[in-house]
């Protein structure tokens, strides 16, 4: 079977957390690189987290740091994954260093050398994939999609109708959504559906449901008795089995200015589309593909 090659471009984050995990331990799924951004919390403690992540689960995956602020608003991060991003655990120190190259460029270094395709797969804001298409359009070619996790079709987490990665840098938001790379977007709609709680995680007794469990804790998007939201997760599993998600075609547009910046809206009048949006999942079906993957793990 062939694995398909990625890029996690990824500002971790308690669910960000999972999704790299759950990346990790499916056997579709090639995980080239980790690229960091801010979002969730600053880039030091997201890179750091992100160190973290690969060293808990044993990887040998390089993680470049990214831009530090978005490309025009001042930054501002998220009060829903606690101070550090990931609280609730104690992680051992990390047992790699981020690679010299900034996350950008990595990126691009990636792509010209690659003899295939690669996905990027964007769980934080797009800051790090605008700059990389303004700077390099010539990469555009290599990229065989983009699947993101963000935006929303009926409103959002943060300013009423804005989701938290598009309303984080909404100018980057426009600039990826607006290229003519395929994109496929995995927003509110169907990961507000995405629950995973502690009745869930006690069917699975290994180290990577302990932290899970434990972080997910420390998780202000939902409880651990009705479960916690899984958003970022959506984007890994739709990659592994697209089957789980409803998928239609439409024409989407990001709002940069004014009280409903970050919004994904949905242009009706238009005749062509421009991106698939997911606009429903199994929820069921989900979480038996979560802990039949977290049972993969150590």
């Amino acid at each position: 079977m062939r694995k398909i090659p990625i890029i996690i471009d990824t500002d971790p984050g308690i669910d960000d957390a999972a999704a790299i995990g759950l990346a990790f331990h499916r056997d579709e799924l090639d995980v080239k690189l980790i690229t960091t951004v801010a979002g969730n919390v600053d880039i030091t403690n997201i890179t750091a987290n992100a160190l973290k992540l690969v060293s808990f689960f044993d990887q040998d995956v390089p993680v470049a740091r990214g831009m530090e602020t978005p490309l025009l608003k001042p930054y501002e991060g998220s009060c829903v994954h606690g101070e550090t991003g990931m609280d609730g655990y104690d992680f051992p120190e990390p047992t790699q260093e981020i690679i010299k190259l900034h996350a950008v460029e990595a990126i691009r270094s990636l792509l010209e050398e690659s003899e295939e395709k690669i996905t990027i797969v964007p769980i934080g804001p797009l800051t790090n994939i605008a700059v990389l298409l303004l700077m390099y359009p010539h990469v555009k070619h290599k990229i065989e999609r983009i699947v993101l996790m963000g935006g929303s079709l009926s409103g959002g987490n943060m300013n009423g109708p804005a989701e938290f990665n598009m309303w984080a840098d909404p100018h980057a938001a426009k600039i990826v959504l607006e290229s003519d790379v395929e994109v496929v977007m995995i927003g509110l709609d169907v990961t507000l559906k995405a629950l995973i709680g502690e009745k869930e995680l006690a069917q699975c007794q290994n180290k990577s449901a302990e932290m899970f469990n434990a972080i997910f804790h420390h998780y202000r998007d939902g409880d651990m008795d009705h479960g916690v939201v899984m958003h970022d997760s959506c984007a890994i599993a739709y990659l592994t089995k697209p089957e789980l998600f409803t998928i239609e075609r439409r024409h989407i547009q990001v709002i940069t200015e004014g009280p409903a910046s970050g919004m994904t809206m949905e242009k009706f009048e238009e005749e062509t589309t421009n991106m698939n949006v997911a606009v429903g999942i199994d929820s069921e079906a989900f979480q038996v593909w979560f802990l039949e993957t977290l049972h993969r793990m150590k």
